[in-house]
């Protein structure tokens, strides 16, 4: 057997690593290519993400609320610099410290990133030099108007919604981001990378609201201030346009505590008064009751089912027109014995209670509305007193936009308009009906009841000298741990339809747990008053002032003067938590305003110097209508500073720019 020689063992052996070359070539190269060529892709190109500008949110005027600004993040490499001094000048016309100068051109330092962020334009010079290098970033701006920051929420540094519409309308409002190659060498410094594999960044929608800045400013001041005034726990203002169902303002305050969400929408209550007269327009749809029928209401104080009921305007009869305007507890309960079980339940859920109204707010609550079947024998009586059910001041503010607008419930609404970014429109807000409630007439007469509220009844603190108010108070009991009343706890509120006989408002105002008052008429209403004046007064507050003028108090309207008769409040039934307002009952007959008790004389304060609205705010607190001659700082008044004038007068303000 011949043995092989070693010259054709070397000659096999390199013949058989050759192959297994080839092999491992074939298998690397076919069928490991893919995943190679992703590894020097990976090395030597980075994709790089542009992040995509937030579609901007504006006002119902269209004014920015929250605006997205393109500027960059800028790094220096010292050590590739070729001038560090003009690099240093640049950096300080930028505005950078003098530390982070020294520090951007530092040799011994490899990669410096500046704080903060700026515009592309300004740091353009700067980015142009070798060894500068831009990254861009999204700066979200909002407007100075800390008003509409819970309106609208916030973004966190990464631009991730955290909260109110941000939140809510994010895959409206985040678009898409873009990508673009770049190319990397063996230290790691990135270039531009030829090639069309870029791909653009795509910006959000544009959002355009129902809220009214100035108005939404007004709200958040006055609601402030009274929180403040009567050592309330908090409190809210809705104000809702009834003829579309769009939301002007709404604004919440809580003393001591960080909340998130709106409790505009996500926190229910029992309502208390405020419900008599959406109970009073079912009575007058179903013809079981006139506004001038009449019940005895027991001389203040009825026992039903073994519970004490009491009214605080104690009168043997009263008309349903005077159980609403001097809110009786009795006279509600009486007129109400008239509905079956069916058709008192279908009264509150016609209204919306008891389900959520659909707006575009994360967390909102239906509230409750029991079932008849889950009543108890005096669950009726609870229910038209305000008990024993809990809505969300936008349930209640909706529902009485039905009476504002001749009858229609409307679904309420925050968003106005959306807007592609090419600002093609994708969306536009009409309005939506619910159902209707009532008719037109009986939603007249509801309000001529209502107006008897604030012209004679609970309401008298919220009247406009000038202009007609409808209105209705509330004063209901909290509940505490356990689902019990606590004692001394309330909820005062009003709500009011401004002007009366063609509402462009409905305002609900709400206060919790109030210290100085307890009562509707004493906190709620002059706050509502307050944020009425102004918006009379502001430019743009989402009046239509032509409108508004044709709604003017006549000259010679009547006003009811007469003997005011003391009445000592009445004690509470353990079983009734109380509802009603502690005002003197009027002996009263009509006479010309001319005849009627002049207003009472105030001093026109010193305003000189002051910001335009602050010299507004001080007017409006002494009790003076206010009309600027523009803009700017105020110089002075007509009448002028420490002049005697009866509350309520015209104060024309000079401005200088």
């Amino acid at each position: 057997m011949l043995r092989p020689s070693r010259i054709a063992l070397i000659h096999a052996a390199l013949l058989l690593f050759a192959v297994a070359l080839v092999l491992r070539a074939a298998d690397v190269q076919l069928v490991q290519g893919a995943t190679w060529r992703a590894r020097a892709q990976r090395q030597h190109f980075a994709a790089a993400v542009i992040p995509a500008p937030r579609g901007d949110i504006y006002d119902v005027r269209n004014v920015p609320v929250a605006v997205s600004r393109e500027m960059v993040r800028v790094s220096i490499a010292p050590r590739e610099l070729r001038n560090r001094a003009t690099v240093a000048g640049a950096l300080a016309r930028l505005g950078i410290a003098r530390q982070w100068i020294a520090r951007a051109t530092d040799v011994n330092r490899a990669w410096v990133t500046l704080p903060g962020s700026y515009l592309a334009g300004d740091a353009a010079a700067l980015t142009a030099m070798r060894g500068v290098y831009a990254t861009p970033v999204i700066q979200r701006v909002y407007s100075s108007r800390q008003a509409m920051r819970r309106v609208v929420g916030w973004v966190d540094a990464s631009n991730a919604p955290m909260g109110g519409l941000e939140l809510a309308l994010d895959s409206l409002l985040r678009g898409r981001d873009g990508r673009a190659m770049v190319s990397r060498d063996s230290r790691g410094h990135r270039f531009e990378s030829p090639g069309d594999s870029d791909v653009a960044p795509v910006r959000g929608d544009a959002v355009v609201l129902t809220i009214n800045q100035e108005l939404q400013e007004i709200s958040e001041q006055a609601l402030d201030d009274a929180v403040t005034r009567t050592g309330a726990d908090g409190g809210d203002i809705v104000i809702l346009d009834p003829k579309d169902g769009e939301i002007r303002a709404m604004a919440s305050e809580r003393q001591g505590v960080n909340f998130f969400g709106n409790p505009v929408v996500s926190e229910p209550f029992e309502p208390g008064s405020t419900l008599k007269p959406l109970v009073a327009s079912q009575l007058l749809m179903d013809r079981l009751a006139t506004p001038a029928d009449v019940v005895n209401t027991e001389n203040g104080t009825f026992r039903l089912d073994g519970r004490t009921i009491t009214d605080e305007h104690k009168a043997a009869r009263m008309s349903l027109a005077d159980v609403i305007r001097f809110s009786s507890n009795i006279g509600i309960v009486k007129f109400s014995s008239r509905f079956t079980t069916a058709q008192e339940y279908q009264t509150f859920r016609d209204f919306g209670f008891g389900t959520p109204t659909g707006v575009a707010i994360p967390g909102e609550a239906s509230g409750t509305l029991r079932p008849p079947k889950d009543w108890s024998s005096q669950s009726a009586a609870s229910l038209v007193m305000g008990y024993e059910i809990a809505v969300t001041p936008l349930q209640l503010v909706a529902a009485y936009g039905a009476v504002a607008n001749g009858g229609l419930l409307l679904q309420p609404a925050i968003i106005r308009e959306i807007r592609a970014p090419d600002g093609s429109v994708v969306f536009h807000h009409e309005r939506r009906v619910v159902r209707r409630v009532m008719t037109p007439d009986v939603a007249a007469q509801v309000r001529r009841m209502m107006m008897g509220v604030v012209e004679e009844g609970t309401g008298k603190e919220a009247a406009l000298g000038q202009y007609t108010l409808a209105g209705k108070t509330g004063t209901a009991r909290r509940t505490g741990a356990g689902g019990r009343y606590e004692a001394g706890a309330y909820t005062a509120s009003f709500v009011g339809l401004f002007p009366a006989d063609d509402p462009q408002y409905v305002i609900y105002v709400k206060m919790d747990r109030p210290r100085n008052s307890i009562f509707g008429a004493m906190v709620a209403a002059p706050v509502s008053k307050i944020v009425l004046q102004a918006a009379i007064a502001a430019r743009n507050a989402a009046l239509d002032r032509r409108e508004l003028t044709a709604h003017e108090a006549p000259p010679g309207s009547m006003d009811s003067i007469g003997k005011s008769v003391a009445i000592a409040p009445a004690d509470i039934g353990a079983g009734d938590p109380a509802d009603s307002e502690p005002v003197s009952v009027l002996l009263s007959l009509p006479v010309p305003r001319s005849a009627a008790r002049p207003a009472s004389a105030r001093v026109v304060p010193d305003v000189h110097g002051l910001t335009l609205r602050a010299a507004v705010r001080a007017l409006h607190a002494a009790g003076f209508q206010v009309q600027p001659d523009g803009f700017g700082m105020a110089s002075g008044t007509t009448p002028q500073a420490g002049a005697m004038a009866p509350s309520g007068t015209l104060v024309r303000l000079a401005t200088t720019p």
